[in-house]
């Protein structure tokens, strides 16, 4: 797999991150403008991740039957301009039926590119591709992070939701995707194939607890310094804590073609969930040191995950096996955010530090694919 076709589908893949992370710059401008609280909030991010619950499920199986580039051309259309909308939203309600279009994409896209770059690279540097691949998450986020920083105090209280205008810049990666080489299968798996394997529900819990505990936390990670550490400029800090994640990435990266994907997503969920206390602790050395490990070592783990879960299966299951477990990550999605919004900071960093903690176990139970083709009959 060359290079150049890993960061055409890194641009796609930014693409998500960025639209996935304009609504957290501009969650207290929500709030104010259509006066809801801080539940109906997190209620945004969560009908965004219920769009990607389907989007993952249905489409993951369809890029099985009918290949892979077209569904993530047409899903990055869709989410982008889902997005784009929301800047002449006039209602809260038009706010949540965008976002759950704008989930739909996002749900098509990563399952279904993560499969393919899996399926497209050499074996001894497939994981480390698709690492890379998820390390542009960071990349869109940043992008937005710094956006916001420079252009939301200008826009001010009145058409802060200009913000989301710019999201239609992310069309320009679609005629470059199209020179993307398509894998065409010629025949789908099963559901129940997925199920059949005996590390399908460890994998779902993982992302689960995966996904419950990111969304639970980065969405609010704004908020929180806006309203504990209001020294900080809030926007500057966050952009600043997102760049800490690109060293966690690229050491993951590094890991998993040199000790296996298995260890390296134990240990950085592990040295996850002690940065998430130390972040909601009381002392503001510890919680800034914190929030920089958090963001270093839970995207790594990230990493580890998407480089797994595409070779625990079959190349006629992948895109489905991918999809289905991107699926059981957006229950955890769905929930997370809402967790904030009812209960107050520390409690809720608590629910996500134990949860982690708990749950990086299971990664034991995940066959070791460093080097390994799983083929289609293989139960292990």
């Amino acid at each position: 797999m060359r290079y150049r076709n890993l960061i055409l589908s890194g641009l796609l893949w930014a693409s998500v991150a960025y639209n996935m992370g304009v609504v957290t710059f501009t969650t207290k401008n929500i709030i104010a403008s259509f006066h809801v609280d801080k539940g109906m909030a997190g209620l945004l991010v969560s009908i965004t991740l219920i769009g990607w619950f389907f989007g993952s499920a249905i489409f993951g199986y369809l890029s099985d039957r009918y290949g892979r580039k077209n569904i993530v051309i047409y899903a990055t259309i869709i989410h982008v301009i889902a997005t784009a909308l929301m800047a002449i939203s006039l209602s809260y309600t038009l706010f949540l039926i965008l976002r759950f279009i704008a989930g739909m994409g996002f749900g098509m896209v990563l399952p279904v590119l993560s499969a393919w770059v899996s399926e497209e690279a050499p074996l001894e540097k497939r994981g480390r591709m698709v690492v890379l691949l998820d390390s542009f998450w960071t990349y869109g986020w940043i992008i937005a992070s710094l956006i916001a920083y420079l252009y939301l105090p200008a826009l001010g209280s009145d058409n802060w939701n200009l913000y989301y205008l710019p999201s239609l810049l992310w069309l320009l990666a679609v005629p470059l995707a199209l020179k993307l080489p398509e894998v065409k299968l010629h025949r789908g798996g099963k559901i129940s194939q997925v199920i059949s394997y005996r590390h399908t529900i460890p994998l779902w819990i993982i992302w689960f607890a995966m996904a419950l505990s990111y969304y639970g936390m980065f969405v609010w990670l704004p908020k929180i310094f806006s309203e504990e550490y209001p020294l900080l400029k809030s926007y500057l800090f966050i952009f600043l804590t997102y760049l800490a994640q690109i060293p966690g990435y690229f050491l993951s990266a590094y890991l998993v073609e040199k000790i296996g994907r298995r260890p390296v997503l134990l240990s950085f969920m592990l040295l996850t969930s002690l940065s998430a206390y130390l972040f909601i602790t009381n002392y503001m050395e510890l919680s800034l040191m914190g929030a920089f490990l958090l963001s270093f070592f839970d995207l790594g783990a990230w990493g580890a995950l998407y480089a797994i879960t595409p070779e625990l299966y079959p190349t006629q299951v992948k895109g489905t096996g991918a999809g289905l477990a991107s699926s059981a990550g957006r229950i955890g999605g769905i929930i997370g955010p809402l967790i904030p919004g009812f209960l107050a900071w520390f409690p809720s960093f608590m629910v996500f530090t134990l949860i982690l903690l708990l749950s990086s176990f299971l990664a034991l139970l995940l066959p070791e694919t460093m080097g390994t083709v799983i083929e289609e009959g293989d139960k292990q």
